[in-house]
């Protein structure tokens, strides 16, 4: 972790911290491609050249930011290969994905809505792990899935993307709350099968 003291002599920063804070915001606000590295600067307080001294690039600064919720995500969906299905496990990894996506809530609007611009920066990565979701909304769906199974498991983990996509802070709902409401809700979706 990058740290820098800053000019009082006294306070340390976490240079690297506050520029993905910054850069989230206003690629939240404004877009990713409408963002320019130099307005990030100016909102972290630091000349565009030190910028430049973390990343290299403004997709170089996209891949670090969203790279920690992929990297999060993979060894999450790793463990469908290990973890044999039964309710209990179910909830347990509806739980692990959950507390991964609240971890992550802050970067959901930038994906959301620079989409392109994450496809840019991730590429196949992104391919893989669209893959690895997939298996693990089969996994979700139970043994011997029916169809209609299998659309409830997609639901599910829909339910669980919505605080993503809702870009609520933590101001809003605190974590713990927004989990219990969540995974009640994806449990509900999948409590209704017709085994």
């Amino acid at each position: 972790m990058q740290h820098e003291t800053s000019q009082d002599g006294g306070r340390v920063r976490d240079t690297k911290a506050e520029i993905h804070r910054a850069a989230l915001a206003l690629f939240s606000s404004q877009g990713y491609e409408k963002t320019s590295l130099r307005e990030i600067a100016e909102q972290v307080g630091i000349t565009k050249a030190s910028l430049y001294y973390h990343y290299s690039s403004k997709q170089d600064l996209l891949r670090a930011i969203m790279g920690t919720f992929f990297e999060d995500i993979a060894v999450l969906f790793e463990r469908v290969d290990s973890l044999e299905w039964s309710p209990e496990s179910e909830l347990e990894l509806l739980g692990e994905y959950l507390d991964v996506i609240i971890k992550h809530r802050a970067t959901g609007p930038t994906l959301v809505r620079d989409m392109t611009a994450v496809l840019a920066a991730f590429g196949d990565e992104l391919d893989n792990l669209i893959k690895h979701s997939r298996r693990f909304q089969l996994w979700l769906a139970g043994p011997d899935p029916t169809p209609a199974d299998r659309v409830r498991a997609a639901a599910a983990v829909e339910v669980l993307g919505a605080v993503l996509s809702a870009g609520m802070d933590p101001d809003v709902m605190p974590d713990e709350e927004m989990r219990a409401i969540l995974l009640d809700a994806a449990g509900a979706v999948l409590s209704r099968r017709t085994r």
